[in-house]
């Protein structure tokens, strides 16, 4: 069972720390920035995937996406946030699959 304290910590985190910055530091670190993003978007995979195996539901729609969801896919089948109903990853393989199929 994952303890709600480290999934707090991330969610503090990621709530704390955000993608932009202004456009000297990424034209003067660009190396820095692409690092910086690296990990804020590892930090919310990890986030996501806390959420997942502590029994919390967790959007399908992509694997860093820690919005909580509100709404299932197009297909009615995955739960997903509000902004992934029509892009659910797991419903990706049978999209392509009746796409062969016709």
């Amino acid at each position: 069972m994952v303890p709600n304290e480290l999934i707090e910590y991330y969610e503090s985190w990621v709530k704390e720390q955000g993608s932009s910055s202004s456009e000297d530091e990424v034209n003067g670190h660009l190396r820095a920035y692409v690092v910086e993003l690296k990990d804020v978007w590892e930090k919310r995979a990890i986030l996501r995937e806390l959420r997942f195996r502590a029994g919390g539901v967790v959007c399908s729609g992509t694997v860093d996406c820690v919005e909580k969801p509100t709404t299932v896919c197009m297909h009615g089948s995955h739960p997903t946030c509000a902004k992934h109903t029509d892009d659910c990853f797991l419903c990706v393989p049978i999209s392509k699959l009746s796409q062969l199929t016709r």
